[in-house]
């Protein structure tokens, strides 16, 4: 049975700042699939989601952000529209959850959308000025969801590798100003050095999607075979 929206989170040593993003996404007045994603967390995360009306699922070690959006897709299973969160968000609301799904609802053609944080914190204001693309706030149509290859390799990559496909399949991407959310830096999170490390690791890994995709895409007939069930 085909599910109208999934929501999915992967996390990774997120449990002091995951339960205000869950109150946003379990209050949620449109029905909505919560699936978390534990990638390797040595943390109480999944003690944390696991007080809430979700669906958590683990990995036994952190296998990286794609890896963890794969397994959520594969244990979801069909839905009609997804929503792709990040676990550190600061000031979510309802509102940005509709920013991100009413787009895909009124243009079936449309295959993806991409948030831009506005108006939040302004370090981060500035990185998404110039790289929105690695944005992981995210609604996904179910029928580019039913054609995305395995998304396991990419990592923190991962949002490049999917905006990249849209581009290669010539497919419609929305970019809604999501006003007043942002998150958590790395070196907020981890430390200094260690969230200086953490972000460079997350800057190369997006940089080998952005030059290596291709060549995780599969055969073309992939795309040939793009359908947006209209």
């Amino acid at each position: 049975m085909t599910k109208e929206i999934v929501i999915l989170i992967p996390a990774l040593n997120e449990g002091k700042r995951i339960e205000p993003v869950l109150d946003i996404v379990c209050s949620y007045n449109r029905k909505a699939e919560v699936v978390i994603i534990d990638d390797g967390s040595v943390d109480d995360t999944k003690i944390k989601a696991q007080q809430y009306p979700v669906q958590v699922v683990s990995h036994k070690i952190n296998r990286g952000k794609g890896a963890a959006l794969q397994t959520g897709i594969n244990h979801a299973g069909p839905a009609d529209y997804w929503l792709f969160l990040d676990a550190d968000l600061i000031n979510l609301k309802h509102e940005h959850l509709d920013q991100l799904l009413d787009p895909l609802m009124e243009d079936p053609k449309t295959a993806m959308t991409v948030g831009r944080f506005v108006q939040g914190r302004k370090n981060v204001d500035l990185v998404q000025r110039f790289i929105s693309i690695t944005n992981g706030q995210r609604g996904l149509s179910g029928w580019f969801i039913s054609q995305l290859p395995d998304l396991d390799w990419c990592r923190f990559g991962v949002e490049v590798f999917m905006t990249r496909l849209t581009e290669h399949w010539d497919l419609p991407l929305k970019t809604p100003h999501l006003k007043g959310i942002s998150h958590y830096g790395k070196e907020e999170k981890f430390g200094l050095v260690l969230g200086f490390y953490y972000r460079i690791l997350m800057y190369r890994e997006c940089l080998n999607a952005h030059f290596v995709w291709r060549n995780h895409l599969g055969a073309e007939e992939t795309a040939k075979g793009l359908s947006t069930g209209q």
